[in-house]
């Protein structure tokens, strides 16, 4: 019989192995002892483990290799980075993309959170007050855009903003256009992001892309 390789994270397999009846657990964890290179006993305690992540709506089931998490995203678009752009900057040194975004991020939740005015966010951001409006604004725009319930919805909600965005600039010539395409497009990049860390596929959302 040939070998298939797997093609997809350890913790996800068992995962799916634990959501099985326990007849057919038994069976695949016997077919998977070897491709696993685990014994039996590893593997139970791999599932036994997995039990609680066992869910690919879990935040805590994905790994770095899927996808960005919440935390990062919103450090994307709040910064106005794409997302495969901000997710090759991570894990490789770069402190600015792997924490010092993230954290201003957290800075930016408490704000809202806790209804601080703009002069305790300024000495919080280490920033001059009269930019606190526009970190407010760009925070506010990315919990929008990442915390929509799909990502037809935050292609939507992106592409409003870069609309809004070249209209308050003067969409008035051909250049100006041309700059608006280019953002639309970045906006289609991170749905195509989107998609491929949930193993969709752009034809699953056409009803909601076609919603008026």
């Amino acid at each position: 019989m040939a070998t298939v390789r797997l093609q997809i994270p350890e913790t996800q397999v068992v995962a799916l192995v634990e959501q099985l009846s326990p007849a057919a657990k038994e069976a695949v964890l016997g077919m998977l002892v070897g491709e696993l290179d685990l014994d039996v006993d590893d593997l139970e305690f791999l599932v036994e483990y997995a039990e609680p992540f066992a869910s690919w709506e879990h935040p805590d089931f994905w790994d770095e290799e899927v996808g960005m998490d919440r935390r990062q995203l919103l450090a994307a678009e709040t910064f106005h980075y794409s997302y495969a752009n901000y997710e090759d900057h991570l894990g490789i040194g770069n402190v600015r993309f792997d924490d010092l975004m993230p954290d201003d991020v957290d800075t930016l939740e408490m704000a809202e959170q806790e209804g601080w005015d703009d002069a305790q966010l300024a000495e919080a951001l280490d920033i001059e007050e009269e930019h606190v409006g526009h970190w407010r604004r760009s925070y506010q725009r990315a919990t929008a855009i990442v915390d929509a319930p799909n990502p037809a919805e935050s292609f939507r909600r992106g592409v409003r903003y870069s609309i809004q965005d070249a209209i308050e600039d003067g969409l008035a010539d051909e250049e100006a256009i041309e700059d608006l395409v280019v953002q639309i497009c970045y906006r289609a990049a991170d749905m195509a992001y989107l998609l491929e860390v949930r193993g969709e596929a752009l034809v699953d959302y056409s009803a909601e892309l076609r919603e008026c």
